[in-house]
Protein backbone atom coordinates (compact mmCIF):
# COMPACT_ATOMS: atom_id res chain seq x y z
CA UNK A 1 0.00 0.00 0.00
CA UNK A 2 1.67 3.59 -0.53
CA UNK A 3 2.46 5.44 2.20
CA UNK A 4 0.27 8.33 1.37
CA UNK A 5 -2.80 5.63 1.68
CA UNK A 6 -1.38 4.44 4.69
CA UNK A 7 -1.76 8.00 6.46
CA UNK A 8 -5.36 8.26 5.01
CA UNK A 9 -6.28 4.91 6.54
CA UNK A 10 -4.78 5.55 9.96
CA UNK A 11 -6.84 8.83 9.85
CA UNK A 12 -10.24 7.11 8.76
CA UNK A 13 -9.78 4.51 11.52
CA UNK A 14 -9.53 6.99 14.03
CA UNK A 15 -11.96 9.32 12.86
CA UNK A 16 -14.20 5.66 12.80
CA UNK A 17 -13.02 5.16 16.66
CA UNK A 18 -14.27 8.91 17.64
CA UNK A 19 -17.43 8.74 15.95
CA UNK A 20 -18.52 5.68 17.29
CA UNK A 21 -17.86 5.75 20.42
CA UNK A 22 -19.96 9.25 20.42
CA UNK A 23 -22.59 7.41 19.26
CA UNK A 24 -22.44 4.73 21.99
CA UNK A 25 -21.40 7.28 24.50
CA UNK A 26 -25.14 7.62 26.10
CA UNK A 27 -24.81 4.20 26.72
CA UNK A 28 -22.14 3.86 28.08
CA UNK A 29 -22.79 6.82 30.80
CA UNK A 30 -26.10 4.76 31.84
CA UNK A 31 -24.47 0.91 31.72
CA UNK A 32 -21.01 2.12 33.59
CA UNK A 33 -23.52 3.87 36.16
CA UNK A 34 -24.24 0.95 38.16
CA UNK A 35 -21.97 -1.73 38.63
CA UNK A 36 -24.21 -4.67 38.31
CA UNK A 37 -24.56 -3.27 34.63
CA UNK A 38 -20.36 -3.33 34.21
CA UNK A 39 -20.70 -6.63 32.34
CA UNK A 40 -23.08 -5.12 29.66
CA UNK A 41 -20.71 -1.74 29.49
CA UNK A 42 -17.85 -4.39 28.89
CA UNK A 43 -19.87 -6.32 25.96
CA UNK A 44 -20.87 -2.87 24.47
CA UNK A 45 -17.08 -2.22 24.56
CA UNK A 46 -16.66 -5.12 21.87
CA UNK A 47 -19.41 -3.93 19.90
CA UNK A 48 -17.41 -0.89 19.40
CA UNK A 49 -14.56 -3.02 18.42
CA UNK A 50 -16.22 -5.22 16.28
CA UNK A 51 -17.45 -2.36 14.24
CA UNK A 52 -14.39 -0.40 13.89
CA UNK A 53 -12.65 -3.50 12.98
CA UNK A 54 -15.25 -4.48 10.20
CA UNK A 55 -15.33 -0.93 8.73
CA UNK A 56 -11.90 -1.02 8.63
CA UNK A 57 -10.83 -3.98 7.16
CA UNK A 58 -9.22 -5.62 10.05
CA UNK A 59 -9.64 -9.35 10.26
CA UNK A 60 -9.63 -10.78 13.54
CA UNK A 61 -9.05 -14.67 14.23
CA UNK A 62 -8.48 -16.33 17.76
CA UNK A 63 -6.16 -19.82 18.58
CA UNK A 64 -6.59 -21.14 22.19
CA UNK A 65 -3.83 -23.72 23.11
CA UNK A 66 -6.69 -24.56 25.64
CA UNK A 67 -10.06 -24.27 26.10
CA UNK A 68 -10.63 -21.43 29.25
CA UNK A 69 -13.19 -21.68 31.88
CA UNK A 70 -15.50 -18.94 31.43
CA UNK A 71 -15.97 -19.21 35.31
CA UNK A 72 -13.03 -18.88 36.33
CA UNK A 73 -11.00 -15.66 37.23
CA UNK A 74 -7.44 -14.91 35.13
CA UNK A 75 -4.33 -12.17 35.04
CA UNK A 76 -3.85 -12.38 31.51
CA UNK A 77 -1.01 -10.46 30.19
CA UNK A 78 -0.11 -10.14 26.26
CA UNK A 79 2.99 -8.78 24.39
CA UNK A 80 2.34 -4.48 24.18
CA UNK A 81 3.79 -3.48 20.67
CA UNK A 82 1.26 -1.22 19.40
CA UNK A 83 -1.97 0.92 20.25
CA UNK A 84 -4.49 -1.52 18.33
CA UNK A 85 -3.75 -4.03 21.15
CA UNK A 86 -6.31 -2.32 23.49
CA UNK A 87 -8.67 -3.02 20.68
CA UNK A 88 -7.86 -6.29 19.97
CA UNK A 89 -7.60 -8.00 23.10
CA UNK A 90 -11.09 -6.01 24.06
CA UNK A 91 -12.66 -7.24 21.10
CA UNK A 92 -11.14 -10.75 20.41
CA UNK A 93 -11.78 -11.91 23.61
CA UNK A 94 -15.40 -13.21 25.04
CA UNK A 95 -14.72 -12.75 28.93
CA UNK A 96 -15.34 -9.70 31.16
CA UNK A 97 -12.03 -8.21 32.43
CA UNK A 98 -11.03 -4.97 33.38
CA UNK A 99 -7.59 -3.25 32.25
CA UNK A 100 -4.86 -2.03 34.26
CA UNK A 101 -2.88 0.24 32.13
CA UNK A 102 -0.71 3.03 32.74
CA UNK A 103 -2.39 6.04 34.24
CA UNK A 104 -1.90 8.79 31.14
CA UNK A 105 -4.83 6.76 29.43
CA UNK A 106 -7.14 7.96 32.06
CA UNK A 107 -6.29 11.53 31.47
CA UNK A 108 -7.79 10.84 27.72
CA UNK A 109 -11.05 12.28 27.24
CA UNK A 110 -12.41 8.88 25.49
CA UNK A 111 -10.69 6.87 28.09
CA UNK A 112 -11.35 8.65 31.28
CA UNK A 113 -15.29 7.08 31.55
CA UNK A 114 -13.63 3.73 31.37
CA UNK A 115 -10.70 4.19 33.81
CA UNK A 116 -13.40 5.52 36.58
CA UNK A 117 -15.31 3.16 36.42
CA UNK A 118 -14.57 -1.17 35.06
CA UNK A 119 -10.87 -0.41 34.74
CA UNK A 120 -7.65 0.56 36.82
CA UNK A 121 -5.33 3.10 36.15
CA UNK A 122 -1.70 2.38 37.68
CA UNK A 123 0.41 5.32 38.97
CA UNK A 124 3.71 3.58 38.90
CA UNK A 125 5.62 6.78 39.18
CA UNK A 126 4.96 6.58 43.79
CA UNK A 127 4.00 4.41 46.20
CA UNK A 128 0.88 5.22 46.99
CA UNK A 129 -0.20 4.71 43.01
CA UNK A 130 1.03 1.41 43.16
CA UNK A 131 -0.61 0.48 46.25
CA UNK A 132 -4.22 1.73 45.05
CA UNK A 133 -3.81 0.00 42.15
CA UNK A 134 -3.32 -3.57 43.91
CA UNK A 135 -6.06 -2.75 46.21
CA UNK A 136 -8.47 -1.96 43.32
CA UNK A 137 -6.78 -5.51 41.39
CA UNK A 138 -7.64 -7.18 44.76
CA UNK A 139 -11.33 -6.34 44.66
CA UNK A 140 -11.54 -7.13 41.54
CA UNK A 141 -10.41 -10.03 42.03
CA UNK A 142 -12.79 -10.98 45.00
CA UNK A 143 -15.29 -9.77 43.40
CA UNK A 144 -14.91 -12.61 40.30
CA UNK A 145 -13.51 -10.60 37.45
CA UNK A 146 -10.64 -11.09 35.37
CA UNK A 147 -7.59 -8.96 34.75
CA UNK A 148 -5.44 -8.03 31.49
CA UNK A 149 -2.54 -6.10 31.95
CA UNK A 150 0.08 -5.60 29.61
CA UNK A 151 3.46 -6.54 31.96
CA UNK A 152 5.87 -4.62 29.62
CA UNK A 153 4.32 -1.56 30.82
CA UNK A 154 3.68 0.11 27.73
CA UNK A 155 5.00 0.23 24.27
CA UNK A 156 8.53 0.36 23.81
CA UNK A 157 11.14 1.37 21.54
CA UNK A 158 12.55 -1.51 20.10
CA UNK A 159 9.58 -3.37 18.91
CA UNK A 160 8.90 -5.86 17.64
CA UNK A 161 11.57 -7.48 20.87
CA UNK A 162 9.82 -7.16 24.11
CA UNK A 163 10.87 -4.92 27.01
CA UNK A 164 11.31 -6.89 30.54
CA UNK A 165 7.85 -7.70 32.30
CA UNK A 166 6.89 -5.56 35.12
CA UNK A 167 6.30 -8.37 38.28
CA UNK A 168 3.17 -6.83 39.64
CA UNK A 169 0.75 -8.95 37.45
CA UNK A 170 2.50 -12.22 38.49
CA UNK A 171 2.58 -11.26 42.16
CA UNK A 172 -1.09 -10.59 42.19
CA UNK A 173 -1.60 -13.73 40.49
CA UNK A 174 0.68 -15.99 42.91
CA UNK A 175 -1.03 -13.75 46.33
CA UNK A 176 -4.90 -15.23 44.90
CA UNK A 177 -3.57 -18.30 43.11
CA UNK A 178 -5.02 -17.68 40.16
CA UNK A 179 -3.54 -18.85 36.68
CA UNK A 180 -1.73 -16.70 34.56
CA UNK A 181 -3.00 -16.72 30.96
CA UNK A 182 -0.20 -15.42 28.31
CA UNK A 183 -1.41 -13.54 24.88
CA UNK A 184 0.65 -13.40 21.71
CA UNK A 185 -0.69 -10.84 19.56
CA UNK A 186 1.74 -11.05 16.49
CA UNK A 187 0.39 -8.78 13.38
CA UNK A 188 -0.98 -5.50 15.77
CA UNK A 189 2.71 -3.76 15.36
CA UNK A 190 2.12 -4.02 11.20
CA UNK A 191 -1.31 -3.16 11.76
CA UNK A 192 -0.54 0.13 13.59
CA UNK A 193 3.27 0.71 13.87
CA UNK A 194 4.21 3.26 16.43
CA UNK A 195 6.90 5.84 16.58
CA UNK A 196 5.11 8.42 13.85
CA UNK A 197 2.69 11.78 15.04
CA UNK A 198 0.17 9.81 12.35
CA UNK A 199 1.42 6.04 11.77
CA UNK A 200 1.14 4.52 8.42
CA UNK A 201 -1.15 1.79 9.11
CA UNK A 202 -3.04 -1.11 7.45
CA UNK A 203 -5.96 -2.44 7.32
CA UNK A 204 -5.65 -6.81 7.28
CA UNK A 205 -5.25 -9.82 9.58
CA UNK A 206 -5.20 -8.76 13.72
CA UNK A 207 -4.13 -12.94 14.99
CA UNK A 208 -4.35 -13.80 18.71
CA UNK A 209 -2.76 -16.71 20.61
CA UNK A 210 -4.35 -17.69 23.80
CA UNK A 211 -1.87 -19.89 25.41
CA UNK A 212 -2.76 -22.51 28.33
CA UNK A 213 -2.97 -21.51 31.45
CA UNK A 214 -0.44 -21.41 34.47
CA UNK A 215 -0.95 -22.54 37.58
CA UNK A 216 0.67 -20.38 40.51
CA UNK A 217 -0.64 -22.57 43.29
CA UNK A 218 2.10 -23.24 45.84
CA UNK A 219 4.09 -20.32 44.63
CA UNK A 220 5.44 -17.24 46.67
CA UNK A 221 6.14 -14.16 45.85
CA UNK A 222 9.85 -15.18 45.76
CA UNK A 223 8.77 -16.60 42.60
CA UNK A 224 7.05 -13.90 40.57
CA UNK A 225 10.81 -13.23 38.97
CA UNK A 226 11.15 -16.91 37.49
CA UNK A 227 7.19 -17.01 36.71
CA UNK A 228 7.43 -13.49 34.26
CA UNK A 229 10.38 -15.01 32.84
CA UNK A 230 8.38 -18.36 31.71
CA UNK A 231 5.76 -16.32 30.67
CA UNK A 232 7.85 -13.94 28.28
CA UNK A 233 9.61 -17.09 26.99
CA UNK A 234 6.63 -18.79 26.27
CA UNK A 235 5.02 -15.03 24.41
CA UNK A 236 8.44 -14.33 22.43
CA UNK A 237 9.33 -17.75 21.39
CA UNK A 238 5.16 -17.47 19.69
CA UNK A 239 5.36 -14.44 18.60
CA UNK A 240 8.77 -15.49 16.41
CA UNK A 241 7.25 -19.00 15.25
CA UNK A 242 3.96 -16.87 14.01
CA UNK A 243 5.97 -14.14 12.36
CA UNK A 244 8.65 -16.33 10.83
CA UNK A 245 11.51 -14.75 12.71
Amino acid sequence: MLKWLKYLWTIYFFVLFIVIFLLLYPLFFILLSNTKWYGLAHQLRRFWGKSLMILSGLHGKVEYEEELNKDKTYIFTPNHFSYFDIVSVNTQMPYIFSFMAKKELSKIPLFKIFFRTIDMPVDRSNKEGAKRAYYLAHKKIKSGISLLNFPEGGIGPQVPKMRSFKLGPFKIAIEHEIEIVPITLPDNWKRLPCGEFVPQGTPGKMRMYVHKPISTKGLTTDDAVDLAKKVFTIIETKFNEMNNL
